[in-house]
């Protein structure tokens, strides 16, 4: 980013030495920095494909400060680095306890602000949202339906530095129709803050009426059936991958392919795998998780 910045400016320096008879008879060119016009009475010059421009004007769209020494024809840029300022705005918004970070995230959500649902999140979760954060100008959902409210249920502990939490939005619009949708978080307790660090949807909750095994003896996918609310489908396959983590219930213990039995109940959140639609759904299981 840097170095795309003074390459700007240095670039802008060659046009502020240029006449104004340069200018002439180019075709109007405009700049916009973040969706705004960069306005510059010196205008801007094409010069072989090349877009030079003004340091100031470029400079003092993104926040900097451009000082002219005449004594030693110094241009001075200072620059805009946000970084501390949000640094300490995320420190501001760091939580305490696990249900704080969920209700600060759930609270992002239901004002469509990115940069607050973004705070809350460990650095693994910021790597993965941070493109679709900014591609969206950090504003987050539609304007309509929106989210009317929200409610938050514990599911459970891994342990004591790790939570998760069922998050249930309920949506409205101008007709005043409702519509729910529920997302599962896991928080986690890093240096004595909690983050969000893991956000799914539940895929399928309900009996295993199926259990295919690859070879009479490692099981390779199961297929499940429920009419569980919060749950996209009421039936789907689940392949259990090499990735796959199976647990008891929502404690972190950990169990095997070879404990998934017929008639068992149990919930399925699918993988960041492609899905075949084919109904009923399959895909790649990320989680399964045993409770009866």
């Amino acid at each position: 980013m840097k170095k795309k910045f003074f390459t700007i400016l240095l670039a802008g320096t060659l046009v502020s030495a240029l006449s104004t008879a340069a200018f002439a008879g180019v075709p109007d060119i405009k700049m916009f920095y973040n969706g705004k016009e960069v306005v510059s009475d010196s205008g801007f010059l094409n010069r072989n494909g090349r877009i030079l421009a003004p340091v100031r004007a470029v400079a003092e769209a993104m926040g900097a400060r451009v000082t002219w020494d005449k004594e030693s024809r110094q241009v001075h840029i200072t620059g805009n680095d946000q970084s501390v300022q949000i640094a300490n705005l995320e420190r501001a918004l760091a939580a305490d306890t696990g249900l704080k970070a969920v209700s600060s995230w759930a609270e992002g959500v239901r004002t469509r602000n990115g940069a607050w649902q973004y705070a809350v999140m460990t650095t693994d979760m910021k790597k993965t949202y941070y493109e679709e954060f900014v591609s969206s100008g950090w504003v987050t959902g539609t304007s309509s339906p929106w989210v009317k409210n929200f409610d938050i249920r514990e599911l459970g502990n891994t342990d004591e530095s790790t939570y998760r939490y069922a998050v249930t939005f309920t949506w409205t619009d101008s007709t005043n129709s409702t519509s729910e949708a529920t997302q599962y978080l896991t928080v986690k307790n890093l240096d004595g803050t909690w983050l969000v660090d893991s956000i799914d949807y539940l895929a399928v909750r309900g009996k295993i009426t199926r259990v295919d095994t690859a070879n009479a003896k490692d099981v390779e996918s199961i297929f499940v059936e429920g009419s569980y609310k919060e749950a996209t489908y009421d039936q789907a396959t689940a392949i259990i991958g090499a990735e796959t983590r199976i647990y008891r219930a929502n404690t972190g213990m950990d169990l095997k392919g070879g404990d998934l039995k017929q008639g068992m109940e149990v919930e399925v959140i699918f993988g960041p795998d492609p899905m075949i639609m084919i109904y009923p759904p399959q895909a790649v299981a990320k989680e399964i998780r045993i409770f009866k």
